[in-house]
């Protein structure tokens, strides 16, 4: 990943599972996002991350009055609205289909199968404050289970605001 924690996160406009855009610079002074980012939809560490992601919100661990959560990948609108449905999922799905935001990012890794050239998100939890300064990166294997993510969203949520 390109970025790094105490960076300024780059602002994006993603469509979600509702067709409904979202723009990170929209939440900047108001709440800190925290950013699921998976590979593909329907694969299972992506399943196992985003059902885990949802078990955060449903206990109490993100604090929605505070933080907002998106998933983010590749596929369409139509595939996450889909997948969302599937694992029950009750938090906005975003498609980077244009592949803006991963490459700012730095999280569009191109894989090459039989000299074709291939390209999907890396796996990632990023938690960005109501600053829009990265707190938190977890990458591949550690971003399955989101619980350092989760803990920090806590704790941001206890924090005095600094104006």
């Amino acid at each position: 990943m390109s970025l790094k924690v105490g960076d300024m996160a780059p602002d994006f406009t993603l469509l979600t599972d509702e067709w409904k855009t979202v723009k990170l610079s929209d939440y900047r002074g108001k709440k800190n996002v925290f950013l699921a980012v998976y590979v593909l939809a329907f694969s299972e560490g992506c399943t196992k991350q985003m059902r885990a992601v949802q078990a955060g919100i449903d206990s109490g661990q993100i604090p929605a009055a505070d933080t907002a959560v998106f998933g983010v990948s590749l596929d369409s609108p139509a595939a996450n609205a889909a997948f969302a449905e599937q694992n029950g999922l009750h938090f906005p799905l975003l498609s980077d289909m244009n592949h803006k935001m991963l490459k700012s990012y730095g999280i569009l890794k191109t894989y090459s199968v039989e000299n074709e050239d291939y390209q999907w998100a890396l796996r990632a939890n990023i938690v960005i404050d109501k600053q829009g300064i990265i707190r938190l990166i977890d990458e591949g294997d550690d971003a399955v289970d989101p619980n350092t993510a989760l803990t920090l969203c806590t704790t941001l949520q206890k924090q005095a605001p600094s104006d």
